[in-house]
């Protein structure tokens, strides 16, 4: 974790204080001052497209705020910093929004970016909202954080047993991005998959900007394991090396978590086939009631259905408006500081587009439904229930 005091690093970047405001996603129809939230996210780099497409989440719940009664009466507005999932990138943008747009919540993700500004922020009282944490090593990281994504600790607990007692395997391999996400989630893929009785075949890393796998490949394919799990959080690099496994002849499983529901897994068509992720258990095809109003408007603006990333990000700003509400309805102003009481004390868990959130204070964790999802027919497609 990077601990740095803000002051510091303010001095050693030379952050001005009359920086320019990054322009927001607003729209006219509330009156009075905007209600500016951070978006800390990745918008250019090897996740940039991923943050893109959050962003395309968080902009439909902004405009969908904005055309009713806003958010404590007043309108909201998106600032965005991209820190291009680096730790030093996202000190930097967490201190222009704080310092120079005055946010007091942020929507922020990538472990290295939230592990760098967690202490900021519980120095700072800014409350820091995100929907794409995966690693268990933020637990507890302050009490500013919370999480809407579980923690993949849990979900590898899910996806397993479902792996051994449906899809057969038996023996598995885990490959290993060098990063606090892929580290942690490896070791906890490694723990359950051992006490259920399942064999580890083989293990390797690689590196986050590596693209060449062949030789980690063929060595692990030697093993002959029944199916390998992948923890990059990068879907560009889930798409590549799942595609030279394919071309080297692996015809077995693949298993991973929500991140490898990324545009550009669709890009391998037919290779995708026999690819397993868990999921929140969220299906644009079928979203329910409390869905279906997103996936409209989403679809009407976009051209094509959302995923459960944009889900997820449209239910950061319904979330932020309905404390923003309440706060408004006792006559206390929008600080980090109320915000997360309010959020704590009065909302212990929440039915949002992209399903039921149950909220854990005490870490900055939740539990969500769960499913499994493939790739089918070009489309991320449910397959069953998890829990």
């Amino acid at each position: 974790m990077i601990m740095i005091n803000r002051r510091t690093f303010a001095k050693h970047a030379g952050l001005a204080a009359a920086a320019a405001i990054v322009p927001g996603i607003s729209a006219a129809h509330t009156s009075g001052e905007p209600r500016r939230i951070g978006f800390l996210m990745p918008l250019t780099g090897d996740s940039g497209k991923l943050g893109q497409m959050m962003l395309e989440g968080a902009a439909v719940g902004v405009e969908e705020v904005n055309a009713a009664a806003g958010a404590g009466g007043r309108p909201v507005e998106l600032v965005q910093e991209d820190s291009q999932a680096l730790a030093q990138q996202g000190i930097a943008g967490f201190l222009k929004l704080v310092d120079v747009n005055k946010t007091n919540v942020i929507f922020t993700g990538w472990t290295a970016v939230v592990s760098a500004i967690a202490p900021l922020a519980t120095e700072s009282k800014v409350m820091l909202l995100s929907a794409s944490t995966a690693s268990p090593a933020v637990r507890g990281i302050s009490p500013y954080f919370q999480s809407t994504w579980m923690f993949d600790d849990e979900t590898v607990k899910l996806i397993l047993p479902y792996a051994k007692d449906k899809l057969k395997v038996k023996s598995l391999a885990v490959l290993t991005v060098e990063s606090d996400l892929g580290t942690a989630l490896a070791q906890a893929v490694k723990a359950d998959w051992t006490r259920i009785g399942g064999a580890i075949a083989a293990e390797d890393v690689h590196q986050p900007g590596e693209t060449s796998f062949r030789p980690i490949l063929l060595k692990m394919l030697g093993t002959k394991p029944d199916a390998i799990y992948l923890t990059s959080s990068n879907g560009k690099q889930l798409a590549q090396i799942v595609r030279q496994a394919r071309e080297i002849g692996y015809k077995g499983i693949f298993l991973s978590y929500g991140a490898f529901e990324d545009p550009e897994v669709l890009t391998l068509g037919a290779q995708a086939n026999g690819c397993y992720y868990s999921s929140p258990s969220y299906d644009a095809a079928n979203p329910g009631a409390a869905g279906r109003k997103f996936v409209d408007a989403f679809q009407k603006k976009y051209g094509r259905l959302p995923n459960v990333h944009q889900a997820d990000h449209y239910d950061l700003v319904l979330l932020y408006t309905a404390v923003a509400d309440g706060l408004a309805k006792q006559n206390k102003p929008l600080t980090g500081a109320s915000f997360r009481e309010y959020l704590t004390a009065t909302i212990p868990q929440y039915q949002g587009a992209a399903g039921n959130y149950r909220f854990n204070y005490k870490d900055g964790s939740v539990l969500r439904s769960s499913i499994v999802k493939v790739v089918r027919d070009g489309k991320f497609t449910k397959l069953d229930n998890l829990v």
